[in-house]
């Protein structure tokens, strides 16, 4: 089966091509976006660069996997609108993926919690914690201050996450620091948590699969305000 991840979750996302045929699932190509782009311009030419390198044709993809949320509100609704219009083009399955989940998942499990993080923005985190081997595919998801997330962390605890750039000096010394090369999600790590997923049988339609934002935007709360005056 040939795999097509797509993550766009944070301000450079990333394209995966991934071979299911053996197990177990073996990365083929992955690519960067362009940092002095936007994703919306370029998506479709890197996509492009990519088949051109995995020796494949867009037509041949069967799996498309596209982190769902939570992350930019634009960069989700970019790479999920892709994903959807691809697979309805080549009738490829599609399979929408937690961002954190697809975190944790590249960490091997040691006991004790993990803890994923993103920015949230305005000071805030989306926060998820994982407990034990099994990562389950939508985890609970909150969005707790920095201040907050912090006074939850306990002894063994592990964390990773991009914002940890920042929060890394005021972790408590009993909490451990996920190396910093897993710290930001990546479009092979989606691709092969979305395999998984859909040999559980857990794809969608490309009509009914939209971002999981886990928050109003700034406008939308401000909008929510007004009506409250």
């Amino acid at each position: 089966m040939r795999i097509l991840a797509i993550e766009t979750s944070l301000r450079q996302g990333s394209l995966a091509t991934l071979d299911a045929s053996h197990s177990p699932v073996t990365l083929v190509a992955e690519r960067l976006l362009p940092s002095d782009q936007r994703s919306a311009q370029s998506l479709l030419p890197t996509l492009s660069q990519l088949c051109s390198e995995s020796d494949w044709q867009p037509s041949q993809i069967e799996l498309i996997c596209v982190t769902t949320g939570p992350g930019s509100f634009t960069g989700l609704r970019i790479g999920v609108t892709a994903a959807k219009a691809l697979a309805f083009a080549v009738g490829a399955k599609l399979v929408g993926v937690h961002t954190l989940a697809s975190l944790a998942g590249s960490v091997p499990h040691a006991g004790g919690k993990l803890w994923a993080i993103l920015d949230a923005q305005r000071h805030e985190l989306f926060a998820a914690c994982f407990k034990g081997a099994d990562i389950p595919q939508y985890p609970d998801t909150r969005v707790l201050s920095s201040d907050e997330w912090l006074a939850e962390l306990k002894a063994g605890d592990s964390v990773m996450g991009p914002p940890l750039g920042i929060l890394k000096d005021r972790l408590p010394s009993d909490v451990t620091l996920v190396d910093k090369s897993l710290w930001h999600p990546q479009a092979s790590l989606v691709g092969r948590l979305g395999y998984e997923m859909y040999s559980a049988g857990s794809t969608v339609d490309p009509m009914q699969l939209i971002p999981s934002y886990f928050r109003k935007s700034a406008a939308e709360e401000k909008a929510d305000a007004a009506t409250h005056e």
